[in-house]
């Protein structure tokens, strides 16, 4: 994909002063004493109940997929799981009641247990503990990421693609007792797209509905998409689908990338982790889904280099309009190793922001592990939308581990101070297995924490629990390497008793 077809970019580097004057005017707000649920999010063991939406079932009839739930169960007793289906048509048979057992990861085929495929799933449960993720597979892509764990009147999809080798499936899961009706929106290059079959889209209550984006706006390298709800609520996600071969100087781009929607547009985003050099594209993706043009600064900060970070990125997004800063085009960050993210915009003019990886070779060969090194698939897609928010309590519902496995856990510390960080892994054993303990970030620093250990070798799913002396920011990066394929997003952050 050319960014020279998706809109003039214009980059300037900002002033020490300038800087000064507006960073760290907006930033995230720590979860641990204060509810925030633009994310999926946890509660503790005091927390009496909890519901999770999975909205994306599959990819069509045409593509053959497995969907399995994982129920991340930290605690120490056994929780009773009444998961629903739904279709197009309604529920889907009777609800199963599913026992997740503790302190480890319960894992569950949804087209077996219903007999069915590509269904949206609830997940309800009487404990605030537990973290449910979802995972689409395929025999050549797969991903995993956290459900949903509200409903909204609004979702935003800061980059869908719709080139030809691709698919964007939006998916919109109304389990509720009444009808929803949707008006979507795309933002193009040139302006919005409004098809009419995009306005008032019922979705009835207890049901399911997929609309092909493909079908609409078509051959486009970039698009964002907002939903708003006429009347009623619901989950919305996407499913996006790569199969393109090389062509000239454009590399392969073959992979899965699910996104579930972000319900508000924030002033702030962090992610945790982000790599490019030999054989990656990545690329921040700034959606303004507001009336005014958004002032935003990027700053990109590599690890160990909190102390003299690169100049950072001033970009002008339009209303209604996105914008591409290209990373790997990017002469002033480094090839090697990792970089945390930071993007804000003023409280006023506030933004969705996504960060999209593609893999199209190898690691460079003198890479140095020190520094650290991405996972040597050789294809593959992610896509991410930050964290407006920061806690001492992250989750990790669901890592798969084993022979040729690669995950790892990417910490950011946005305080002025050292924070001492303490890993568990949840594998079923008696007691979780300690993966780091008093493990420290530097101040503005970030590490990341390898999970090929010889202590998960033998394990399959896991569940992680991450705490921290202070409030920080955490992403999980995923491998498959059966399907050469990645996942790369925010973990769950933990929430008190509400």
């Amino acid at each position: 994909m050319k960014t020279s077809r998706l809109g003039l970019i214009t980059v300037v580097v900002l002033g020490i002063l300038a800087l000064t004057a507006f960073w760290g005017g907006s930033p995230a707000v720590p979860v641990d004493s204060s509810i925030d649920e633009i994310l999926p999010e946890s509660g503790s063991i005091k927390t009496l109940s909890s519901t999770w939406y999975c909205a994306v079932g599959g990819l069509g009839e045409s593509a053959p997929s497995s969907h399995q739930l994982l129920l991340a169960n930290p605690s120490e007793e056994v929780v009773a799981v009444r998961i629903t289906a739904y279709n197009a048509q309604g529920p889907v048979g009777e609800a199963k009641i599913i026992t997740a057992v503790p302190k480890q990861v319960t894992t569950v085929d949804v087209n077996a247990v219903f007999g069915a495929s590509e269904l949206s799933v609830m997940a309800e449960f009487d404990s605030g503990a537990l973290a449910v993720q979802h995972r689409i597979t395929t025999s050549t892509s797969a991903d995993s990421v956290p459900c949903s764990t509200t409903s909204s009147e609004k979702w935003f999809f800061p980059a869908q693609t719709s080139v030809l080798g691709s698919s964007a499936l939006l998916v919109l899961f109304n389990p509720f007792s009444a009808d929803a009706g949707v008006d979507i929106t795309a933002a193009v290059v040139d302006g919005l797209r409004s098809p009419k079959e995009w306005a008032g889209v019922v979705v009835p209550a207890g049901t399911t509905r997929v609309i092909d984006l493909g079908q609409y706006v078509q051959r486009r390298d970039q698009f964002s998409v907002a939903v708003r709800l006429r009347n009623g609520s619901l989950i919305a996600e996407s499913a996006q689908s790569f199969d393109i071969a090389a062509a000239g100087d454009v590399p392969p781009e073959r992979g899965l990338r699910l996104q579930l929607g972000v319900p508000e547009a924030r002033a702030g985003w962090t992610f945790a982790g982000g790599f490019k050099g030999t054989g990656v594209k990545e690329q921040v993706v700034v959606y303004n889904p507001g009336r005014q043009i958004a002032s935003v600064i990027v700053q990109v900060t590599p690890y160990g280099g909190a102390s003299d970070p690169p100049e950072p990125f001033e970009l002008s997004v339009p209303a209604k309009r996105f914008l591409i800063l290209d990373l790997s085009a990017e002469q002033r960050i480094p090839d090697t190793g990792f970089h945390a993210i930071r993007v804000e915009s003023s409280a006023k003019t506030p933004v969705v922001v996504a960060r999209t990886t593609q893999l199209f070779g190898p690691p460079a060969v003198d890479a140095d592990p020190a520094v650290g090194t991405r996972p040597n698939e050789t294809l593959g897609v992610a896509i991410a939308t930050g964290t407006p928010v920061y806690a001492r309590r992250w989750t990790v519902p669901g890592v798969r581990t084993g022979p040729d496995q690669q995950p790892m856990i990417l910490v950011h510390n946005p305080t002025a101070g050292i924070v001492t960080i303490a890993i568990e892994a949840l594998a079923g054993e008696a007691q979780p297995i300690n993966i780091a303990t008093d493990l420290e970030v530097g101040a503005g620093d970030s590490i990341f924490v390898p999970l090929a250990v010889p202590e998960l070798a033998g394990a399959a799913d896991v569940a992680l629990t991450f705490t921290a002396s202070d409030s920080v920011a955490v992403e999980q990066l995923l491998t498959f390497a059966t399907q050469n394929d990645l996942s790369f997003g925010s973990a769950v952050p933990v929430v008190g008793p509400r």
